[in-house]
């Protein structure tokens, strides 16, 4: 763990207010500080006076209009950028560059996998790639307040088949005339980054004056380990509440998850020349019809789903991720081998999924005399259901979204997962909120509606306010 930093001093109450200081700042910044990037707090110093107030509502609308472009610029700059697992190391570096020149001060959390193996939270894979980090900022508040963390994720899945993309999948490309840009990480979570930085930028630059502390997280594997947020929350500062900007649009909010476990079976069988396969035990279709079998077993439970899954047709999943065997020449595989992702909702849990799974293969097993010869490896991700009980923060996100015109949010469960269940863990009350409307999450032609990020922000803005406390 890198030795802590000092905390840094609180410099709001030192910066001017006015918006007209922030114009041209694209002509003083060096093309390495990245396009239109304000200036680092330090070359403010000489400015220095009073602030008396913080931000109004005003104030803060007039500097998201001015910033908003600059902020598209740089969400493109950073989906610009690849960094599926393992391969973050640059946009962990312009995630820091960034938060630096806003003279926020940084934390970062690496990756070694021989402490996180250590870590009995934490989820394979565990790569020994060198030069990942999770990131961390923190404004203090002036006391007496709440603190609050905004959390968001710097990973992206892989992109596929570039071929089947409209538009180049690191493109950024932007479609003017509808408002929407493309690329992996568009909408998941590259947006989410943006609305970060930017609400840093409105604190320190605005300034709001706040009680509370805000503390913003820059993780990586939330798409695979989830071990980024462990990180953090482990060795970093924790805070009365938690919002991850992640997953939904402004209508919809996120308070708990389903379970999800990633497994493998491996089946033996006997093997024959082709000639006569009848005499053999084919490994690959028999485990063929053994995946068909327990997957008719799962989805089954669909049909007596607690009412509130009844929103979702079918929250019981199980996914068949991949599937091989080989035969010698002229011979009968023997050997053959799959891996699932299975999801399943509350009141199931991993012990009564892995039994419900095993029973099945139990019974196919003893009807084709298939027995001893089916083994299952319950060796990779496994998170239970969770649930975050949190209605004060459900009640301020509701409160500030009717005071934004946005109406009232859907707060519900989900089918997916995400790193709720470490803030849970850690006892911090936690929603899944933003960053707004898009689509194709994990698909070719992933997009984001440009237009919600300003919403995204100014929503977040008011709840930052309401939650931490205003200074006088």
């Amino acid at each position: 763990m890198p030795a802590r930093r000092p905390p840094e001093p609180d410099r709001r109450e030192t910066l001017s207010s006015s918006l007209g200081e922030f114009h041209g700042w694209s002509s003083r910044v060096s093309a390495k500080d990245g396009a239109d990037d304000p200036p680092p707090l330090s070359r403010l110093r000489g400015e220095r006076r009073t602030v008396r107030r913080t931000a109004s509502n005003q104030d803060v609308q007039g500097f998201v209009a001015a910033r908003e472009q600059h902020w598209h610029k740089l969400l493109q700059e950073l989906i610009r950028i690849p960094s599926t697992f393992k391969c973050e190391q640059a946009m962990v570096a312009r995630v820091a560059a960034h938060l630096e020149s806003l003279g926020v001060g940084i934390r970062r959390f690496p990756h070694y996998s021989h402490q996180l193996k250590d870590q009995p939270a934490a989820q394979p894979p565990f790569s020994a790639a060198p030069g990942r980090y999770s990131l961390s900022a923190r404004i203090p508040g002036s006391g007496g307040g709440r603190s609050l963390i905004l959390s968001t994720h710097m990973d992206v899945v892989p992109e596929g088949n570039e071929a089947e993309w409209t538009h180049p999948p690191f493109s950024g490309h932007i479609d003017e005339p509808a408002g929407v840009i493309y690329g992996r990480g568009a909408t998941d979570d590259k947006a989410g980054v943006v609305a970060a930085l930017a609400l840093l930028e409105i604190i320190c630059h605005l300034p709001l004056r706040l009680r509370g502390d805000v503390i913003c997280q820059f993780v990586l594997e939330d798409e695979i380990t989830g071990n980024g947020t462990l990180l953090c929350l482990k060795d970093g500062p924790r805070a009365d509440a938690a919002f991850i900007i992640d997953g939904t649009r402004l209508n919809r909010a996120i308070n708990q998850h389903a379970g999800n476990v990633e497994f493998g079976i491996v089946l033996k069988g006997k093997p024959a020349s082709v000639g006569v396969s009848h005499v053999g035990v084919n490994a690959a279709e028999m485990l063929a019809r053994l995946v068909l079998h327990i997957r008719d077993a799962v989805f089954a439970l669909n049909a007596e789903r607690s009412e509130l899954w009844k929103q979702f047709p079918s929250p019981f999943q199980i996914s068949l991720q991949e599937i091989e065997s080989v035969g010698r020449q002229l011979t009968v595989p023997d050997l053959a081998r799959a891996r699932f992702y299975m999801t399943f909702p509350p009141p199931f849990t991993l012990a009564s999924m892995r039994e419900l799974v095993t029973e099945s293969a139990a019974k196919f097993c003893a009807a084709y005399g298939l027995e001893g010869l089916v083994r299952f490896d319950w060796d990779g991700f496994a998170v239970e259901p969770i649930m975050a009980e949190c209605p004060s923060l459900e009640a301020v996100l509701q409160e500030c979204a009717t005071g934004a015109g946005l109406g009232s949010i859907n707060i519900g469960p989900s089918t997916g997962t995400s790193d709720m269940r470490h803030f849970v863990a850690a006892g911090i009350p936690c929603l899944l909120y933003g960053p707004g409307d898009g689509g194709n999450p994990h698909r070719m032609d992933e997009f984001y509606k440009l237009a919600d990020l300003s919403k995204v922000i100014l929503l977040y803005t008011a709840v930052i306010q309401r939650w931490c406390g205003t200074a006088v």
